[in-house]
């Protein structure tokens, strides 16, 4: 993952991805940081398309499917979008709540104490009580 892939969408009318990152993390959950300038890339996967966040004070990396992200999850019109029904089987076949929005810490960065972290996807209100803890 190349640090130069990675931009900020600021000023971008409806920029979703930049928002959503920037309203749920005020704080950086890793390096707790309370000015994480965050920066986003986009990754194709199989089963669904992921943003790729990077907090640029301690290089850690977030994702999160583009359906959590843009909402679709949470409404049930939603599921009825391909990317939204991909994202709903995905779930339950991984035995996660469909209506919840998942983060998975990519990489953690310089913050070596969050190391067991790596790899991980939790909801994302547990990687904000960890951002609130730091």
């Amino acid at each position: 993952m190349g640090m130069f892939d990675f931009r900020r969408y600021d000023g971008f009318v409806g920029c979703i991805p930049q928002k959503f990152i920037d309203t749920n993390f005020p704080k950086c959950p890793m390096c707790g940081t309370s000015e994480p300038y965050w920066k986003l890339k986009d990754k194709m996967g199989l089963t669904a398309n992921r943003t790729l966040f990077l907090c640029d004070k301690c290089g850690a990396v977030l994702s999160a499917t583009t359906a959590d992200i843009s909402g679709l999850s949470s409404s049930k019109l939603g599921v009825l979008t391909n990317a939204g029904l991909f994202n709903a089987i995905g779930k339950k076949a991984a035995g996660k709540q469909v209506a919840t929005v998942y983060m998975k810490v990519e990489q953690v960065g310089a913050a070596q104490t969050t190391r067991l972290y790596e790899g991980k996807e939790m909801p994302i209100e547990e990687l904000q009580e960890l951002a609130q803890n730091l």
